[in-house]
């Protein structure tokens, strides 16, 4: 069946954090939060970098720039317009001694500690999952990776100083990244989580070939405590599993889970959803489709060949009804491309490019909000060919647009 291109109006571009001097990535792997009235705010990872050697621009956490970058908030008070030094926050630096972390961490176990009154409810409140190298040493000496959950209560100016931990329901390791948590009737919330085997011999499973498996997590204590609930159907055919899993509540009850099944039965955004509030869960199946592609006519003739069609979709469902899902593009031509369900994800759209001028694959994970004046704004990170090593200088990028 033909699928209908989506029809974009009013594209704009901009820039959101560059330095020569800096590798500016990730944002989905930390957040976005639009307080209303031209208030937004976005998170990245922040990090110095000479662009001369394959460390610099590394997505390692022990050799890359992933380990020594702060995760740096930056906000607007002009709807994406301006984004103005003065306000940055640091919400968490890796690049801390590894001594100082653990002290940071470590007030999540103290027994009997005092926690702040932080009501994630609130229209003012922010959250934050970071996912610090600061557990026991793995054989090769390298501390493996923990999650836990930072709260703000004053739109993300200030921080807690004690933050929650999160733990895998078997003892091994898990990580969220930065898609809103679901909100339910009661204030309970919601989120999804990517769980992976830690080994006897201190080995990582996703750093080994093992699949990733999905897990619902839920929190009736405003985030004080994250519990098991459920399990998503994982990939089963030896792939690396399904990432970048993201929740959306609909108005009817019904849970969505979308995610991104990374070379195992298929290489393709997906959708599975949920009746009875997350405990049981449908056969994801694909939401994008194969023959009405945008992005082949664009191709330069000289262009590279190699490369992934989607990384990290972004879904969110608009004030009108319309559910949209922004994603990164890492086959020439490298860009940012969304599609679009106008009947809560029953049918979907055929793609539409956002934009396609990257210098490279070294893009995307967007995050993304629905403006006051109904404008989409989407934040990602992006390269351009600048002159500096390695295709570019990777920086926060934006894209303002309106569904027709």
């Amino acid at each position: 069946m033909k699928r209908t291109v989506p029809a974009l109006r009013e594209v704009r571009h901009t820039t959101l954090c560059y330095s020569k001097q800096r590798y500016c990535g990730h944002p989905r792997l930390s957040g976005i939060f639009n307080y209303g009235g031209g208030e937004l705010a976005v998170l990245h990872s922040h990090a110095p970098s000479s662009y001369r050697t394959l460390d610099d621009i590394s997505h390692s956490f022990t050799t890359g720039y992933l380990g020594r970058a702060q995760v740096l908030l930056q906000r607007s008070l002009d709807h994406g317009g301006t984004w103005p030094r003065e306000h940055d926050v640091v919400v968490w630096d890796e690049s801390l001694p590894l001594a100082e972390k653990r002290a940071i961490v470590a007030r999540a176990d103290e027994p009997g500690v005092a926690r702040e009154r932080i009501d994630l409810t609130s229209p003012d409140a922010a959250v934050y999952f970071a996912r610090p190298w600061t557990g026991p040493e793995d054989p090769a000496g390298n501390p493996v990776q923990e999650c836990f959950v930072f709260r703000s209560a004053d739109r993300g100016r200030t921080w807690e100083t004690v933050p929650t931990r999160v733990s895998h329901p078997h003892g091994g390791g898990l990580w969220r990244d930065a898609h809103p948590l679901v909100q339910f009737p009661d204030g309970t919330l919601m989120g999804v989580l990517s769980l992976y085997s830690t080994f006897a011999d201190g080995s990582i499973g996703y750093l080994t070939g093992e699949p990733r498996s999905v897990a619902v997590f839920g929190s009736d204590d405003s985030g004080l405590t994250w519990e098991y609930v459920a399990a998503v159907p994982g990939d089963r055919s030896g792939g690396k599993g399904r990432v970048y899993v993201s929740l959306i509540l609909l108005p009817s009850g019904r849970l969505q889970c979308y995610m991104l099944n990374v070379i195992g039965i298929r290489n393709a955004i997906e959708m599975c959803y949920s009746d009875d509030g997350g405990y049981s869960w449908t056969e994801p199946r694909p939401i994008v489709s194969w023959g009405q592609s945008p992005w082949v006519a664009r191709r330069a003739p000289a262009a590279a060949r190699r490369g992934v069609h989607y990384r990290a979709p972004w879904p969110m469902r608009l004030r009108d009804g319309r559910i949209v899902v922004i994603f990164g593009r890492r086959k020439p031509p490298f860009g940012i491309g969304l599609i679009v369900s106008a009947d809560d994800g029953a049918t979907w759209s055929a793609e539409a490019v956002i934009r396609d001028d990257g210098s490279g694959a070294d893009l995307s994970y967007p995050v993304a909000t629905e403006l006051d004046d109904g404008r989409i704004f989407t934040a990602y990170y992006f390269m351009e060919d600048d002159g500096n090593g390695f295709g570019g200088t990777r920086h926060i990028a934006g894209s303002f647009f309106r569904l027709a």
